[in-house]
Order: C-alpha cells, then structure tokens, then sequence
C-alpha cells in the first residue's frame, strides 16, 4: 500500500535541506555540462583547419618544354597562398624538420627540385609520376595528422587534374591539327577520286573504240591471207611463164627449119601470155593497193609488152625474114631474161605476202588480248575508284567528327576528371558534431543518473518507510523529476547555444526524458541492491557501454566480443534512437528501440521494488 503522507513528508525534508537540494539542482547540469562542452568544443573541427599550422618547402626549379616555361611548383605554392584550408608557413627544409621535431608544425609538404621535370614526361615512353613528401608526428596528435593527409590528398586530386587537364588541352590541340590534315588528306582523296573516274571513263572509251575497230582488224587479217594466197598463185604462174618461154626459146632456135612448128609454138606462147596478163590484171583489180607497188607494176606492164609482142610475132610471122628470126631470138631472150625477174619478184611478193599475213594474224589476236586487258583494268579501277570514294567518306567523316568537338576549357576539364561523384544522402549530417550527438547525449544522460546515485541516497529515507512501494515510489519520483530536468535543460542549451538541428524536436525532448528514466532506473536498482559494488558496477557498465554501443565506429569495426555486448546493454538502443529523432526520422527502428529500452525500464523497476521489499522485511525483523 502507499503511504502518501510518508512520501510527502520525505520530499519535504528534501526540499528545506539545502545541503540535498543544491547538489541535486547541480546534478540536473550535468548532462549538459558533459554533452554541451564536448560537442560544442568539436563541434564542426574541419571548419578550422585553418588553424593548424603546416610547413611548405618548395625546392622545385622550372624548365622549359616545347617553347614553353613550367614552374609547378611555384604555381602550387601560389594556389596554396590563395587558399585558407590551412595555416601555410613557407620555409626551408631544415626550418620544416626543425619545426615538425619541436612540434611548432603538424605536418609539412615538400615540392622536390624536379617536380616540373617530371611533369614533362608524361608524353614519353616511360613517364615519372610528380611525387609530393608530407611528413608529420602522427605522435604529436593522431587527429590532426590523419586531416592533415586527407588535406594533402585534396591537393595532390586538384594538382592532378590541374596537370590532366593541361595535357588533354595540349592533346587536343594535337587532335585538332590531325583533324586540318585529315580533311586535306579528304579533299585530296576526292581529287584522287575524280581523277580515276576520269581515267576510268577514258578507259572505256579507249576499250570500247578498240573493240569497234576488232571487226576491221580481223578484215585485214583476213584479206592478208587471201593476198598471201594469190601472191602464191602469181608465183606458180611466173614459173609457168617462165617454163614456157624456154619452150619459145628452143622453138625460135627450129624456126629456121620447122616454121610449122613455129606458128603451133607461138600460138600457145600467146595464149599462155595471154592468161598471165589476164591473171595479173585481175589481180591487180582485186588489189588497188599494189597500184602503188613498183615492182608488181613493172611485171604487170612486162606481161603486157610480152603478150604484145607474141600477137606482133604472131602477125608478122608470115613475113619473118632470117634476119627477123634473128630479132625475134634476141627478143625471145630479152623476154626470158625478164621472165626470170618476173619470177623472181613472184617470189618475194609471196614470201612477202606470207610475213604480211601472219603480221595481220598476230595484230588481230593482240589487238583482241588488248580489249580483254582493258576490260579487266576498267574493273579494277571501279574497285580502286569505290576504295577511293570510302577513304575520302571515312576521313571527311573523321575530320567532321573532330570539328564537330567542343573545344576549350570545358572539354579538357572533363577529360582531366571524366569521373565525378553525385553524393545522395539519404540523411544528411551538417557536421562532426551532430553525428556525435546521439553518442555523448546517451553518456552524459547515464553520467548523470550515476553521479546523482552520489548526491542522493537512493536507500535511506528520514523515516522508517510504511512500505516497499511506498519507499521506492518516494525515490523514483525524484528520479522522474531529475529526468525531466536533465532532458529539459539539455536539449534546450544543445539546440540554443550549441546549435543541435533535430528533425524532431518532440520526440528529441520525449526520448532524452525516456532514456534518462531508463538509466535512472537501471541504475537505482544496482545501487539499491548493492549500494558501491552497485555503483561499481555501473561504472563498468558505462564502460562497456562507451565501446560496444557503436556510437563513434560502426559495431561491425568491433571485437567480437563487443559485438556480442552490443545487443545486451541499452546504450546501443539510445544511441540508435537519438540518430533517430535527430537524423534519420525513421519512426520504426524508433518504435523498436523503445520497446526494448522499455523493458530495460519494466525489469528494473521490478527489481527495484524487490530489493526494497526484502530490505523492508530485514528492518522489520
């Protein structure tokens, strides 16, 4: 049963002895004084690191590359004067090693002498990379050397691009200039181009002409052989003629004696002459062309003076006299000399003739061979004039391409960085401090629980208590109270002075009320129970607690058996809801962790209420 008057009266005697009330209104501070001072002194640190102060030794010594000076080293150290990310002191190596020794630097960077150097190889075969020292006593202060290399990191990404994007500018410009040249290389293709249509259209008319002409070529060849065969003819008949003046002749040499036989023997002379005069005329009517030739023309006109001078025998025979005989002999001879030129010029026109025709045979199958060689080179200059064509399309697409290329800084920039990072943040943390909030609110709420177990005692009363409920509802009311307090003054100092920015301002009030009910409680019956090895063992606890509640390092980054503590002690759970109601606005994971706090809760005050009611009973007995 509960007393309300004992209780009354024991909150009385709290109030009218300032000796327990001030320590108590001192205790309500605490949270703040712990939580307030820590964040509010590392609050947002990387905002002041212009503080700290860092050597720079620039030992680097400008050359000279494709007509142009490069000093990188002086150019970065005129970047570094024009930012405040840190406190720069340019100096010496010696004054940097001095100052990193006597800890007047917490770290230094030294720009080497060949530092531009180096830049200029990256055209080569075998480029150097630019190399930066940062040297530092990482014993001197851990902290301020790990920002200190993730400074120097920034430099060196901006000191890369910066040199990446001068490279691809160059290299651009060199693109560029290929690009001018492919697009002569293109123009001059379409001129190559047009000039092997032009050859190739010659070409075929050349073939096509050539071929018209064939039928022509092969007439001659034809006619050739037919010549070849009269001139053969001629020379048959030549020694035909031939044959037959020798019979003249040996008749003239009877005609004194058989002038019978004379008269037979002329007549067939005549009609042999006759037939040779009409063979050649022929001839020469089938040929205009040897109108022009001198030597048949000298044996046509023998033939003819030959065929005349047998009809003039013949007609004058009846009054050939034996001295006509003896110039018919004479002349007989005349002719039989003649004939045997005439035999010979048959010849050689038929051996002539026979030359000529296969000279004709041989022009007409190379003339036929060379309308065929024609053909084949038309088809291959279509195939060098379709190459041609995609060679002049292919660089005026490339020289086009290149063209079509946004030049400038933008261009080179993206080259220099290609990759940027687009960070989303589902919940986004301004600063350092407020991702430690939820941590350090928690320990200062459990600090505070334990240090009131110091100032108040959570097991003497002024009067023997009626009751077990009625002594442990007079402690915790006091304890409800405090936690009021505790979740009141902190959270108004962190958001007012400090300037804590929860999503929810409520819950944030609620939950710190609740967490610290849950210490208080927790605490109570430890102290309770075991008066100092209770408050020892809240000690350990708040121990533990700052380890194993993944409060600054993700719980996976823990020893195991952290890890397994982690589920077992109720830092974890504040820790998770403070992010809550401050960051992340997850109602759920909230829920969650109310419910199990809220058991932490439950089981302590009924533990409470059981060492109470056994201690009732022992001061009864």
């Amino acid at each position: 049963m509960l007393d309300f008057s004992w209780i009354v009266s024991e909150w009385k005697s709290l109030v009218k002895d300032p000796k327990k009330l001030i320590p108590l209104i001192g205790i309500l501070f605490i949270p703040i004084l712990y939580s307030g001072t820590y964040l509010w002194a590392f609050w947002d640190p990387y905002a002041h690191t212009q503080r700290l102060p860092v050597a720079v030794v620039n030992e680097d010594k400008p050359v000279q590359y494709n007509g142009k000076d490069y000093s990188l080293g002086n150019d970065l150290v005129n970047e570094l004067k024009k930012e405040k990310s840190f406190e720069w002191k340019f100096v010496s190596k010696s004054q940097a090693n001095k100052g990193i020794r006597n800890n007047s630097y917490y770290f230094s960077i030294l720009i080497p002498n060949d530092f531009s150097k180096r830049a200029t190889t990256l055209t080569q075969g075998h480029p150097s990379p630019l190399n930066l020292y940062y040297r530092s006593n990482v014993g001197t202060n851990y902290i301020a050397s790990r920002i200190g290399e993730a400074g120097v990191d920034k430099i060196r990404e901006r000191l890369s691009e910066t040199i990446s994007e001068n490279y691809a500018r160059a290299m651009l410009e060199e693109v560029y200039t290929i690009g001018q040249g492919l697009q002569k290389a293109a123009n001059a293709s379409d001129q190559i181009s047009n000039g092997l249509a032009e050859v190739n259209a010659g070409t075929l008319k050349l073939k096509n002409e050539m071929g018209n002409k064939s039928g022509s070529i092969q007439q001659l060849s034809n006619g050739a052989n037919k010549l070849s065969h009269a001139a053969a003819s001629l020379a048959d008949g030549a020694n035909v003629l031939q044959s037959s003046m020798n019979d003249v002749s040996k008749g003239i040499n009877s005609l004194e004696n058989a002038p019978g036989d004379v008269q037979k023997n002329t007549t067939q002379l005549r009609q042999n002459a006759g037939t040779l005069s009409t063979v050649l005329q022929s001839y020469a009517a089938a040929h205009p062309e040897l109108n022009n030739d001198a030597a048949f023309q000298q044996i046509l006109g023998s033939s003819q003076n030959v065929n005349g001078g047998i009809q003039q025998l013949e007609t004058s025979f009846g009054s050939m006299s034996n001295q006509n005989i003896s110039t018919l002999r004479d002349g007989a001879q005349t002719i039989n000399s003649k004939m045997n030129d005439l035999s010979s010029g048959a010849s050689k026109i038929a051996s002539s003739q026979k030359t000529i025709a296969d000279g004709t045979a041989s022009l007409a199958s190379g003339w036929n061979r060379s309308v065929s060689s024609l053909g084949t080179i038309s088809n291959s200059q279509k195939k060098l004039l379709k190459g041609s064509k995609q060679l002049g399309d292919q660089l005026n697409s490339g020289a086009k391409n290149i063209e079509a290329m946004q030049s400038g800084q933008p261009l080179s920039k993206m080259m220099a960085n290609p990759v940027r990072l687009k960070e989303e943040l589902l919940h986004d943390v301004p600063n350092y401090g407020t991702g430690l909030a939820p941590y350090f609110i928690s320990i200062s709420l459990f600090a505070g629980a334990l240090l009131l177990s110091t100032v108040f005692p959570f097991r003497d009363t002024i009067a023997p208590p009626p009751s077990g409920l009625s002594w442990f509802v007079s402690k915790f009311a006091v304890l409800f109270v405090i936690s009021i307090g505790h979740s009141l003054i902190t959270n108004f100092l962190l958001v007012q002075l400090v300037g804590l920015k929860p999503l929810h301002l409520g819950h944030l009030y609620l939950f710190s009320f609740f967490t610290s009910l849950v210490f208080m409680a927790l605490i109570q019956f430890l102290v309770t129970a075991g008066d100092n090895a209770g408050r020892f063992i809240c000690i350990i606890m708040l121990v533990l607690q700052l380890t194993s509640s993944a409060g600054t390092f993700p719980v996976e980054l823990l020893p195991t058996a952290l890890q397994r503590l982690n589920y077992v002690l109720p830092m974890t759970y504040t820790v998770q809801g403070f992010r809550t109601v401050i960051s992340t606005g997850n109602d759920q994971i909230l829920y969650q962790d109310v419910l199990r706090l809220l058991a932490f809760l439950v089981v302590s005050i009924l533990l409470t209420l059981l060492a109470l009611s056994i201690h009732k009973r022992r001061l009864k007995i």
